[in-house]
């Protein structure tokens, strides 16, 4: 069977006018993009121009011991290159990080034209091998040497023994200061040894073995045979089975 269809000629300006109104959106479409592309490009430029919203104001926060605000303030000046949008605020707080008494540092934005910079300053808890500095976290930190506090207890010992130093000396320090005494410095030496000194001068070799059981024996030696000499004492040397020698001060 066949089947004849005939097309009448509105159906074939139908199809005509559909085809060059789908060309036409599609021209349409394709300017929207460009101007799009044109904007976004054009916007790009724009903010990352210095000239941009240039910063004017820069304010710095924290509380300051060691570190003068005015030499911070230079360092951040230094290091704003760019506008509000340009600015490489990464730069600011590498500047600032290299500063040794500097601990931590956050830099915003403030629109419009603005940058806030809050500084963290280290915390000093003891001096380290008489060329450096350790936080309450054990960090290592190597300031200019005339700015080192010289009433800070000494902690001597290989690089990365940092940490187990600073413990212990924590640890020993509540158990001296209950017979009255303050440690003021720590020692541990290349062979693994171990010794410190008391506040008074006095000082105590332990050695490299039985840390625990040769402290414990000074912390109960001192109060009870030897507080009413112990101004007379030189040093103390614990590595002993079952004793202990003291050299008196001559």
């Amino acid at each position: 069977m066949a089947i004849d269809m005939a097309f009448a000629p509105e159906n074939l300006s139908f199809d005509t006018q559909q085809t060059h109104h789908s060309g036409g959106s599609r021209l349409l479409g394709s300017v929207f993009v460009l101007i799009f592309i044109s904007l976004l490009v054009w916007g790009g430029v724009t903010l990352s121009n210095p000239d941009t919203l240039p910063i004017k104001q820069v304010r710095i926060e924290g509380d300051f011991t060691n570190l003068s605000p005015v030499d911070l303030k230079s360092l951040v000046t230094d290091k704003v290159r760019g506008g509000f949008f340009s600015l490489d605020v990464d730069a600011v707080r590498l500047a600032l990080l290299d500063e040794p008494w500097v601990r931590e540092v956050t830099v915003k934005r403030i629109w419009p034209d603005a940058l806030r910079v809050i500084v963290i300053e280290q915390t000093p808890v003891a001096r380290w091998n008489d060329s450096g500095l350790l936080n309450s976290l054990g960090e290592y930190f190597a300031p200019e040497i005339h700015t080192i506090p010289l009433e800070l207890p000494i902690l001597s010992g290989p690089t990365g023994s940092e940490h187990n130093l600073l413990d212990r000396y924590n640890a020993m320090q509540i158990r001296t200061k209950s017979i009255g005494l303050d440690l003021g410095s720590l020692t541990l030496d290349e062979r693994r040894a171990w010794s410190f000194q008391f506040n008074n001068g006095i000082k105590v070799i332990l050695g490299r073995r039985d840390f625990d059981e040769r402290f414990n024996r000074v912390c109960t030696l001192i109060p009870a045979t030897i507080s009413d000499r112990i101004e007379q004492i030189e040093s103390i040397d614990m590595r002993y089975t079952n004793g202990f020698s003291i050299k008196w001060k001559k």
